[in-house]
């Protein structure tokens, strides 16, 4: 009977994450490598201000108040559910209910973080070097096709030696792309002389048009997505129901005040007249820096774009593993092979098959629409299950402390504005130009294929499906 036992044990450890191995700055890491704020100040400000010309620093305050509020929601939540498959567990807790917990917490983010770790890590990243190095894109077209195979095995790698290696890299470059980006934009500032005002932050370069300005918030709230990325390694993270809510805090302040300020300090240098204009430039922010700073700053930056682009792979490529890991733990479409812990404490198989599945959706978009196309492709349809998400989760937080009698009024105010905030969004992006509409199908159709997953699994595990979502520490 005792090396029965034994076996059992053995199993169980080697199905199991380590716990207590990441500090609230590890844990963060995963966030702040995720959101990528290098990266975002190239992608997302290009896209932004063709929208919204010199009113660019108002739109990322106001969707930096949005993401708030936003994070606020899964502050409460973390404090309460520690899972590998978080916003599954967020959904089972706040509505007791395993269709929403398996369609949309789990299936459905699976969706947002493969998407997100292609379109915008290793595409994104793809596009960004096409703009910095056109002469060798034009003579090589497919260059794109093994430089995005390259990233996902580079990546990839980093990630099966452990969450601990990966977090160590992501952190310290991280922090030390948010002090670059500090530091030059006061220099920005500063040149910029006579210059400073506080029209950037109002809607006058828009004519006061408060619709466009509306309208560019579903693009501009997801200028700080995967800020909450911290909630995957929840089960890695040591005493994760006080070190997830306070690294979750951490994030907020460190990525909210760098990127506000480098759009201010870009659209100051650059000119509020000449931001529509912004767009139409190869690469905007390396242009200003080299210009406006020299080029050893300019290079600098570049360095730190790439180095955005692949931390947010990794980033977002650990919080899909991990999605997958608890809806295989649960016996839920995956089977348990995907939870198999390799020597260095990560689901190494997992981590093969998914490298595999990003690189088949990375090339056949890319394909089919080019690399830029299929990254704003994907990160625009998977923005849909981040938005329902989050509402989800405010409706659920208030069903969940209303039940417990903890529901307090800040509850209610700021689940309100999330709820009104990306209610809107939501509705706004149905009518999206294309081919921006057909990433609202291609949610939709994801939604669609989940709900039929989800009755086959009721109807082959009843038991098991009913259990979804109910795993926390």
């Amino acid at each position: 009977m005792e090396p029965e036992n034994r076996n059992i044990k053995k199993e169980e450890k080697e199905t199991d994450l380590p716990k207590g191995i990441l500090s609230p700055w590890f844990a963060m890491a995963n966030g702040l490598a995720s959101n990528a704020p290098a990266a975002v100040t190239a992608l997302y400000f290009v896209g932004l201000a063709s929208l919204v010309g010199g009113s660019l620093p108002l739109v990322v305050v106001l969707a930096w108040l949005i993401y708030l509020s936003m994070t606020y929601i899964v502050y409460n939540w973390s404090k309460n559910i520690a899972a590998s498959y978080g916003w599954a567990a967020i959904q089972k807790k706040g509505f007791n209910n395993s269709y929403i917990s398996f369609v949309i917490g789990g299936w459905g983010y699976w969706f947002y973080y493969m998407l997100a770790s292609t379109g915008f890590g290793v595409l994104g990243l793809a596009t960004f070097l096409s703009l910095l190095f056109p002469s060798v894109y034009s003579a090589y077209p497919w260059i794109w096709i093994p430089l995005s195979l390259a990233i996902i095995a580079e990546t990839s790698t980093l990630m099966y030696l452990g969450i601990k290696t990966n977090s160590k890299y992501t952190l310290y470059t991280g922090l030390a792309e948010i002090l670059f980006i500090v530091i030059t934009s006061i220099i920005l500032i500063i040149k910029a002389g006579p210059h400073n005002t506080i029209v950037p932050f109002t809607p006058i370069p828009l004519g006061a048009n408060w619709a466009i300005l509306l309208t560019s918030m579903i693009f501009g709230i997801t200028t700080f997505g995967g800020m909450n990325s911290s909630i995957p390694v929840a089960e890695e993270t040591a005493d994760p129901k006080k070190n997830i809510p306070k690294s979750l805090v951490m994030l907020a302040l460190i990525l909210g005040l760098p990127i506000i300020l480098n759009s201010y300090a870009q659209v100051i240098t650059y000119g509020i007249s000449n931001m529509f204009n912004y767009a139409n430039l190869a690469d905007p922010g390396i242009i200003i820096y080299d210009s406006a700073i020299g080029s050893i700053a300019g290079i600098i930056f570049a360095i730190f774009i790439i180095n955005s682009f692949n931390s947010s792979t990794i980033g977002f490529g650990n919080s899909q593993i991990r999605t997958v890991y608890g809806m295989a733990r649960d016996s839920v479409v995956f089977p348990k092979l995907f939870t198999e812990i390799n020597k260095y404490g990560v689901p190494g198989k997992n981590i093969i098959i998914m490298s595999i599945v990003n690189a088949v959706l990375a090339i056949t978009s890319g394909l089919i629409m080019g690399p830029l196309n299929a990254s704003i492709f994907l990160i625009t349809a998977n923005a849909f299950y981040s938005f329902l998400n989050h509402l989800l989760g405010a409706i659920g937080l208030i069903r969940y402390n209303k039940n417990r009698g903890t529901l307090k009024i800040t509850h209610v105010i700021i689940a309100g504005i999330v709820v009104v905030a990306l209610g809107a969004a939501i509705i706004l992006s149905a009518f999206a130009p294309p081919p921006l509409d057909y990433a609202g199908l291609f949610a939709l159709s994801w939604f669609i294929a989940g709900s039929i997953i989800y009755l086959i699994e009721k109807k082959r595990n009843p038991e098991k499906i009913k259990r979804f979502g109910d795993y926390s520490l």
